[in-house]
């Protein structure tokens, strides 16, 4: 019969220690600070979805202006779709960063989903048919957004993927285009229900699929 174990003797015992993978873990800790990566808080990484988004379609009004594409009166006139376009940037921007923005992200869903209908139940049946076919708004909604869309991705690298926090950064992506369309188009309700929302859900789409593809630097929540 063999002798009982001393369980209290083995654990009290040092475990061999392995020189060479201590040394491996001690260089691979070494390389990694020497890199000195910049850490970014959620709020300055929201703040510049927030002014890559909502700046470039301030941008973009300022340029239509003063190259007389639009009119003051046009922007007076639809000056409350615009804020609220602004809004819902917001809103998405910090909710879709935010750790514990879940409340947020969810408020940002039914922000962007009043816009649309806004942006929509707002337009009355155009006096004159349009020279350039629908696709080009699609496509020029699309264009502004790769700016702010690149923005959003790499900013939602920086925690562990979530797919409502992808759409609401991708919602936000989107209203910098539905700005433009609040500027530079006078085509009826039906126009921008089928061509506007649809480069809107574009963006958001590419921002969910672009995020999930990518591996993210951070495992935060």
């Amino acid at each position: 019969m063999s002798p009982p174990v001393d369980l209290d003797g083995l654990l009290s015992q040092t475990p061999p220690r392995d020189e060479a993978a201590a040394g491996r873990a001690l260089a691979a800790a070494r390389e990694e600070l020497a890199l000195r990566r910049p850490s970014r808080s959620w709020r300055t990484q929201a703040a510049w979805l927030m002014a890559a988004s909502g700046g470039v379609a301030l941008l973009i009004a300022g340029v239509l202006r003063a190259v007389d594409v639009t009119s003051s009166q046009l922007l007076l006139g639809r000056a409350h779709l615009m804020a609220l376009l602004l809004v819902t940037c917001a809103v998405c921007s910090w909710g879709a960063l935010s750790p514990r923005g879940r409340g947020l992200r969810r408020v940002g869903v039914v922000l962007a989903m009043v816009s649309a209908a806004m942006l929509v139940l707002a337009r009355d049946t155009p006096h004159a048919a349009s020279t350039l076919p629908d696709w080009v708004c699609t496509a020029s909604h699309l264009g502004v957004g790769l700016v702010p869309l690149v923005v959003a991705v790499l900013a939602l690298r920086s925690a562990v993927f979530q797919p409502l926090r992808a759409v609401v950064a991708g919602l936000a992506v989107g209203t910098t285009g539905a700005f433009l369309g609040e500027l530079a188009c006078e085509q009826g309700w039906r126009h921008v229900a089928g061509y506007h929302l649809l480069a809107w859900g574009l963006v958001t789409v590419a921002s969910l699929v672009i995020s999930k593809s990518l591996k993210p630097r951070s495992h935060a929540p």
